[in-house]
């Protein structure tokens, strides 16, 4: 599911939803995102390392309730320019790079794993509908979402170990030489030179800009994508993996939601997470009541399960004045990059953002 290695700095996530018709597009689909989930990782200025995860069959099947699936993968790489000002650097761009090699082994690596089914193919499968999100500075210095796939292409030198990220510059690929235990054909590209003339390069190094494809995105008016449509709750429930999740919190993000929310309280990802894994008291067995209420904005349903005996023993528990906090308060979250640092570094190891 997540391969140990390195991409960008900042948060690395996955995001579920579904795929819908793009009416504007001849033929299109579109990805439309209803959650996104962080998966363990360590981050330095430089990389991020995904860890493993011993929950991730819990977010399959949370999601697998809920009608959904993982369809693509995001990342940050924000640098503040100017912190009183709000703007960020503009590192990705056509003098530098849009996405590194290694980043494009890695959204290969995930296409590969996320096969779109063709009844067309031998194989029963062609291409992939997965797609990578970057979130940068863009040439105005304001904070933009960049979503691509790579090719086919690329796709099979990734499947087949053969496309390897090069030394000299973050935007170079690099095909492997031929050993004892793997054949490697030759790969070739065409460009221009500097007399105008196309040329035949071979593909050591390999430009990835010929294995990108670039694709448009958007994002609701409201700013807000809930899992049940229409549905808004505030406040937000704290991210997994990001921050010490407990009773007490719980009982923070529940208080504050009106009494006529409770359907809307929990059609969160996060929320749903908690209740499947804390160890206070588990809603395993509840989960596939829960998320057919979510899908069906049934309300009916989930005020029954309001009043029903498990969910009263919750209330019981957070009616105590003190609950057992298990967050020791060893980490900060950047405010610009969302990067995760110990408590007693006075700037984000990151992107050099002071400690609010």
């Amino acid at each position: 599911r997540y391969r140990h290695g390195s991409a960008s700095s900042g948060i690395n996530a996955e995001y579920g939803g579904r795929y819908d018709v793009e009416g504007h597009v001849p033929l299109g689909i579109k990805s439309v995102v209803s959650f996104i989930y962080e998966p363990p990782q360590n981050s330095d200025q430089k990389s991020v390392e995904f860890l493993d995860d011993p929950y991730h069959c819990v977010v399959d099947n949370i999601a697998k309730l809920l009608g959904l699936y993982c369809v693509g993968w995001i990342f940050t790489d924000l640098q503040p320019l100017s912190i009183s000002e709000g703007t960020v650097k503009n590192l990705r761009n056509g003098k530098t790079f849009f996405l590194s090699a290694q980043e494009c082994i890695h959204a290969a690596y995930f296409q590969n794993n996320y096969p779109s089914p063709s009844n067309l193919s031998k194989l029963g499968k062609f291409g992939s509908k997965f797609v990578t999100v970057c979130i940068s500075g863009n040439e105005s210095n304001t904070i933009e979402m960049f979503a691509y796939q790579v090719s086919n292409q690329c796709m099979a030198l990734v499947r087949d170990n053969i496309l390897l990220p090069a030394r000299e510059h973050p935007g170079l690929a690099y095909i492997k030489h031929s050993t004892a235990e793997q054949y490697v054909p030759d790969v070739f590209f065409r460009e221009k030179d500097e007399y105008g003339n196309v040329v035949t390069k071979e593909a050591r190094p390999l430009p990835v800009e010929y294995l990108l494809l670039q694709l448009p995105t958007g994002t609701p008016k409201d700013g807000h994508r809930p899992l049940l449509p229409g549905g808004v709750s505030q406040p937000k429930f704290p991210t997994v993996n990001r921050e010490s999740l407990d009773m007490e919190v719980f009982k923070r993000y529940y208080r504050a939601q009106p009494d006529d929310f409770f359907l809307e309280s929990l059609s969160d990802m996060n929320v749903l997470f908690f209740l499947h894994t804390n160890d206070t008291l588990s809603f395993a067995d509840n989960l596939a009541e829960i998320c057919a209420a979510i899908v069906a904005g049934d309300r009916e349903t989930a005020q029954n399960f309001k009043e029903s005996a498990t969910w009263a023993t919750l209330e019981q528990i957070l009616a105590v004045d003190t609950v057992l906090t298990h967050s020791n308060g060893n980490t900060w979250s950047c405010s610009i990059c969302t990067l995760i640092n110990d408590s007693g570094k006075t700037m984000c190891e990151a992107c050099g953002t002071p400690k609010q």
